[in-house]
């Protein structure tokens, strides 16, 4: 079996099998990759905290006919505090899903992958408002995907997005109180 040793992002992560996740890593070098966390939703599970989106760390993968299994990870930082503040959380989960979603199987763009780290350590470390530092990672990330895009039409894909995270905020707030 192959080995795979680099640094990466879990940005999804679904049940699959009894104990078992798929996870979704973009991985440096890599880019995005599905791999196996075998018994990680065991009640004790040493590999729990790796299948968890928002886990950036060293990730040890075993390959074997194009598969990959989660064998070990070192966590880097977890971003555990952006649970805290909905709004933040919800902005950095959104910017893992544009990571996701912009990224072909086995495509890498490093300036994408380190904008969003930047964008995470700012939510979860700095101060001010969520929503408009993932404007301005929505503004880069159009950027550095290759398109243009002028700020009027920018500016109103931005208060589209903001009317839904406050419907969805409001919305989960109001899940939460009852």
């Amino acid at each position: 079996m192959d080995t795979l040793q680099a640094d990466g992002l879990c940005l999804r992560a679904i049940d699959w099998r009894e104990q078992d996740k798929l996870i979704t890593l973009y991985i440096t070098g890599k880019g995005k990759i599905t791999a196996t966390a075998k018994g990680c939703k065991a009640p004790k599970a040493k590999l729990k905290f790796a299948a968890s989106p928002l886990c950036f760390g060293q990730y040890e993968l075993g390959c074997k006919g194009g598969r990959y299994v989660l064998t070990g990870c070192q966590c880097h930082d977890n971003f555990f505090s952006l649970t805290s503040d909905l709004e933040k959380y919800y902005c950095a989960m959104s910017a893992l899903e544009i990571l996701d979603r912009t990224a072909n199987e086995g495509e890498y763009q490093n300036n994408l992958f380190v904008r969003t780290l930047e964008l995470l350590n700012d939510l979860c470390y700095g101060q001010g408002e969520g929503k408009q530092r993932l404007f301005t990672y929505l503004g880069d990330a159009v950027a550095m995907l290759g398109y243009r895009c002028d700020a009027i039409r920018l500016r109103d894909y931005y208060h589209f997005f903001l009317h839904q995270l406050e419907i969805d905020l409001r919305a989960l707030h109001e899940t939460l109180s009852l």
